[in-house]
């Protein structure tokens, strides 16, 4: 084998150069939710909101769920059996708990609870 290299510090600001330098994952959610929030305000369904912001509806039901202005006696019941128990279990082992305890898809549990990534900002919704 050969001699080993000496260490050479990285420049900083290298390596590589992202794709979508503008994305900002919590910029689009943010503007996602307020549009959702907007609309359910005025009434609509998930289905009409979904075909106005071109989103599934279960993707508007998440957003509302995570801007907390939707409510449902099933993402109550999801909601609650997950922060149960999260107290003493992890996230996916908490997700897949409430999917048994509720005879649900991880699926279904998943799209009842609010984002957790990409949210960087306190939501203040009035009511």
């Amino acid at each position: 084998m050969g001699e080993k290299r000496a260490y050479k510090p990285r420049k900083p600001g290298g390596g590589r150069k992202k794709l979508k330098p503008d994305y900002d994952a919590g910029k689009n959610l943010k503007e996602q939710m307020e549009s959702a929030v907007a609309l359910h305000n005025s009434e609509m369904s998930l289905q009409a909101i979904g075909d106005a912001l071109n989103l599934n509806p279960i993707k508007v039901r998440k957003l509302l769920i995570t801007a907390g202005v939707y409510e449902s006696e099933v993402a109550e019941k999801v909601q609650d059996t997950f922060e149960e128990y999260r107290e003493t279990q992890d996230y996916k082992t908490s997700m897949l708990s409430t999917a048994k305890a509720l005879n649900l898809s991880k699926a279904s549990v998943t799209s009842y609870l609010p984002y957790q990534k990409g949210v960087y900002f306190t939501w203040v919704h009035s009511s």
